[in-house]
């Protein structure tokens, strides 16, 4: 090992600490061979806990998000880890790769170099190999606490199987190569007119596809599900598992039971799902997971050969990201009325038709929980009012009691604020503060207005006893409830399908939410977000594209503090 101007070069065997949160390992080479990087993680027994520890070409980012693999350019391949947030009973990772056609002898130039933010850490040239088609190149592992770097260069003759088998790879046999499909039946081929080509029209009930033509065996002809096109491809055959059946071309070798992608398209299909998915967002949000449009989507794909496999594995964030804004469009102005929840629980339905949500279950589920709640809190605003049995609590005959929670008043001085205990409770006649030695109490008449202010429910008043603010658990249901007894004294309920002056128009939350990215305008958290006033409209806030933006549920209660 030495130093030299641009951090410390190992020689095999050698190893040097990384002090750094977070690396690049660069592997680069001069010659014409391809090298595919992979990582391990292993425990301290030497083994992968499972196949998700296994990071490589078909599984590029570990579930962690710790160790991710970057799409390898001529010449060169990425492997970025987060070393300090690798989980704890991960002892090592390993950095191997494999050379297919050939081996590592025929790889000119290997060299290993790992960046952190401010540069060369370390660096290691590997010597010229043996003949073996896949090495572990290097690995990362724990000594005390701190992390450390090893070169290491050493190679398998078995190949990546036989590395992969070293470290608990589950490795799957190769499957046996399946029967082509039989094509499509067409209906008899009837006598063409004089001026048209001579192509069987499929029968209308065929979607959408590439189908074979009558005596042209070479190529295949766009069917647009009621027409052919002027669109061609050539044909392929489906039956060669070693040949891309988008392209024709060589495939690489097979690993482990998985057909890998094919390289020569991978670059073509990487850029058109890009667009594809900025396409699919749009169709979301403008019709929902349903319709013409939505179908079309599919359409598009198999007209450039992707599969839906393929599109649904694309569109499975966006489809997390779409119920995320239905959610947060139900919750703009603080009710969630049936209709919002049925059509929350159809999106679920109507996505799931499309995409293996179960990944994403347990989000979901949140979400679900969290409009269900909504719902809940908002057919108690409206008058569903709760009963509570007190029999230590002198009520007067007809009096309902709704409300009995532990509070604490505060009351914002000169001096500052002071704070007294209690107890706050809310009968269908009037709201009582039993304090320490005092309280007070407030007739529904001599209410304005009470709301929910983060962690308080703030109560307006026409006298000065008995309104104010006051911190209690589960202040959303204590604003709720006293919101909803306020209504039924002062009749003021408002009619299913009536919303009150805080509703924010459709096109407004959809022009903050595209103005904002869908996340947090301070964290970038794409979870839990809610509509909120920068100006509060408790104070005279406009309920306007400039008075809104995007929050998450933990900025928002920290502004709460702030106020």
């Amino acid at each position: 090992m030495k130093e030299w101007c641009c951090g410390v070069e190992l020689t095999r065997g050698a190893n040097a600490p990384v002090d750094a949160p977070s690396v690049s390992l660069v592997l680069e080479w001069g010659s014409d061979r391809e090298i595919d990087p992979q990582a391990l993680l292993l425990t301290d027994t030497g083994k992968i806990r499972s196949n998700d520890d296994f990071v490589f070409f078909n599984a590029p980012r570990h579930p962690s998000g710790t160790v991710e693999l970057e799409d390898a350019a001529p010449g060169r391949a990425t492997v970025r880890l987060a070393l300090d947030a690798i989980e704890s009973d991960i002892t090592r990772v390993v950095i191997a790769g494999s050379v297919e056609p050939g081996s590592f002898q025929d790889v000119a130039g290997l060299t290993l170099t790992i960046w952190d933010a401010d540069g060369i850490l370390l660096k290691y040239q590997l010597q010229r190999s043996e003949a073996v088609t896949a090495m572990v190149l290097g690995e990362f592992y724990r000594r005390r606490g701190e992390w450390k770097f090893r070169a290491v260069g050493q190679g398998w003759d078995s190949g990546l199987r036989g590395l992969a088998e070293e470290f608990g790879v589950e490795v799957d046999d190769e499957p046996a190569a399946a029967a082509p499909a039989p094509p499509p039946s067409s209906p008899p081929i009837q006598p063409p007119a004089p001026s048209s080509p001579s192509y069987p029209a499929p029968d209308s009930s065929r979607i959408a596809g590439w189908y074979s033509t009558a005596g042209d065996g070479s190529r295949v002809r766009w069917w647009n599900g009621s027409a052919w096109t002027q669109d061609y491809r050539p044909a392929v055959p489906g039956d060669d598992p070693n040949r891309c059946a988008r392209c024709g071309q060589p495939k690489r070798v097979p690993r482990f039971g998985v057909a890998p992608p094919c390289r020569a398209c991978e670059s073509e299909v990487n850029s058109l799902l890009e667009s594809w998915r900025a396409h699919a967002w749009q169709v979301l949000l403008s019709d929902g997971p349903r319709g013409p449009r939505w179908d079309e989507l599919w359409e598009r794909l198999r007209f450039h050969m992707i599969s839906d496999v393929t599109g649904r594995e694309a569109l499975r964030p966006l489809a997390v990201a779409y119920l995320e804004r239905v959610v947060a469009f139900a919750f703009a102005d603080g009710e969630v009325e049936h209709d919002e929840l049925d059509e929350f629980e159809r999106a679920i339905v109507e996505l799931q038709m499309a995409v293996d949500l179960g990944a994403a279950r347990a989000h979901i589920d949140q979400l679900r929980r969290r409009m269900l709640r909504g719902r809940s809190l908002t057919q108690v605003k409206v008058g569903d009012l709760p009963r509570v049995e007190r029999p230590d609590l002198h009520l007067e005959a007809d009096e309902l009691l709704y409300l009995d929670v532990n509070a604490t008043q505060i009351r914002y001085l000169a001096g500052g604020p002071k704070f007294v205990s209690g107890r706050l409770i809310g009968s269908s006649r009037k709201l009582r503060f039993v304090g320490n030695g005092a309280g007070t109490e407030l007739a529904w008449a001599r209410m304005v207005s009470i709301r929910n202010e983060y962690d308080t429910v703030v109560i307006e008043a026409t006298t000065a006893r008995g309104g104010g603010t006051y911190r209690v658990p589960d202040s959303e249901y204590v604003a709720a409830v006293l919101e909803g007894a306020l209504r039924v004294a002062k009749r003021l309920v408002l009619a299913p399908g009536t919303r009150d002056t805080r509703a924010i128009a459709q096109d407004v939350k959809s022009r903050v939410w595209q103005r904002d990215g869908g996340r947090c305008v301070q964290c970038s958290d794409d979870q839990y977000l809610e509509f909120d006033h920068i100006i509060p409209w408790s104070r005279g806030g406009a309920t306007s594209v400039d008075n809104l933006q995007i929050l998450c549920r933990s900025c928002n209660l920290q502004k709460g503090a702030r106020i």
